[in-house]
């Protein structure tokens, strides 16, 4: 594990060599939040609050650590990130073939990419990122319980609550919201690897208007190329191709 921090932007590369997720440090801050509280969530606690609690100096750190990554790079295996509600970015290993319980929940993730290797991703893995509007995943992988409830995604879709009791028919349609003919172009830029070449193929069928196109969760392309954090893709790159070919040049 290797922390690196540019421009106030705290970076966490995890090779998953180091357990971090400590159960009992868990266990010692919310049985002191209990008393503290009753109903709030963890993220209204300010950090003034709870670092005069009668809590472990270890406890205290631990805590610390997990609100303070803003983003991680996964290397090589995955281990629990729950509530840490600073961490909006992950770009996870092309490797990586289980997602477990709870991994990511209660983060402030916006948008996640799964690898097309990834065959499962256990329950709640990534629930209660409440700004959490783009989840891209392959149809091949298996989703169990809640993977993605309370997100800005589904309360838009479905309502607050309005979907628990049907996750098959969620994961549906998660997996296939971009599987219309008319959102090719939504395919190809939420693909784990968006290619230059298959994109300008596909504007040049359809037209620059089709980077507008809107999916049925409201997202256009341009927003998919965007917030991927494997895209190295530029949007302007693209139309300035096709108006030269148009061009003849």
């Amino acid at each position: 594990m290797r922390v690196a921090t540019v421009d106030g932007l705290v970076t966490l590369f995890y090779d998953g060599s180091k357990e971090l997720f400590n159960q009992d440090l868990e266990m010692e801050w919310f049985e002191e939040f209990s008393l503290w509280c009753s109903g709030w969530h963890p993220d209204e606690v300010d950090d003034a609050d709870w670092k005069d609690w009668d809590i472990s100096e270890e406890c205290k750190r631990y805590w610390q650590d997990r609100r303070s990554w803003q983003q991680i790079i996964i290397l090589d295996g995955a281990a629990a990130f729950s509530y840490c509600s600073n961490l909006v970015y992950i770009k996870l290993s092309i490797n990586i073939e289980y997602i477990g319980n709870g991994a990511f929940a209660d983060c402030g993730l916006i948008s996640v990419f799964i690898p097309p290797r990834c065959r499962a991703i256990a329950g709640r893995a990534f629930a209660s990122n409440w700004n959490l509007a783009i989840f891209h995943v392959p149809r091949d992988t298996a989703l169990e319980h809640s993977v993605v409830e309370n997100t800005k995604l589904l309360e838009d879709r479905y309502g607050y609550g309005s979907y628990r009791g049907v996750t098959e028919v969620v994961h549906n349609w998660l997996k296939n919201i971009n599987n219309d003919n008319e959102y090719s172009l939504h395919r190809a830029c939420s693909s784990f690897q968006p290619l230059k070449e298959v994109l300008l193929t596909i504007v040049q069928a359809k037209g620059i208007g089709s980077f507008k196109v809107k999916n049925e969760a409201g997202i256009t392309p341009a927003r998919y190329l965007k917030e991927n954090p494997y895209a190295d893709v530029d949007e302007m790159y693209i139309v300035r191709e096709y108006v030269m070919k148009m061009m003849g040049e």
